[in-house]
């Protein structure tokens, strides 16, 4: 009787530091980069630019300027309970991209992506503008 007792324990404190560790994580990671606004507004001057269609490989609505692709960024990010948006940059190639998967999932999920390149100076190249999207 008392050995069940202790597991009947040491299960409870298992799924409680279980529940409080993943609400953690991810309450804590969907807190934004404190740059990502000054990024985001960096890219809007260019919203107007169109995304040539060599370079468009977004499925569903019509993305056709740069503009219209940052909208179906932080469209899909708001159907996430958490902040799913990121980006980063590697060497002079950037993107800011969504994704729709959670850790758990290995399939059904889908990413946007909006790439761009940059200058010397860290500067946009306005004509470098893609948009795609990963199964």
């Amino acid at each position: 009787m008392l050995t069940r007792l202790i597991y009947l324990i040491i299960f409870i404190v298992g799924i409680t530091l279980g529940a409080s560790s993943t609400y953690l994580y991810f309450h804590d990671n969907s807190e934004q980069r404190p740059d990502t606004h000054e990024l985001i507004e960096k890219i809007l001057k260019y919203s107007n630019i169109p995304i040539s269609a060599d370079n468009n490989a977004c499925e569903g609505k019509a993305v056709k300027t740069v503009g219209s692709v940052v909208a179906s960024l932080l469209e899909l990010n708001k159907m996430n309970k958490v902040n799913m948006l990121t980006y980063g940059c590697f060497g002079n190639s950037c993107t800011v991209s969504v994704s729709s998967c959670q850790p758990w999932q290995d399939s059904e999920c889908s990413s946007r992506f909006l790439k761009f390149n940059v200058d010397s100076s860290n500067e946009i190249k306005p004509n470098t503008f893609s948009c795609f999207d990963m199964p």
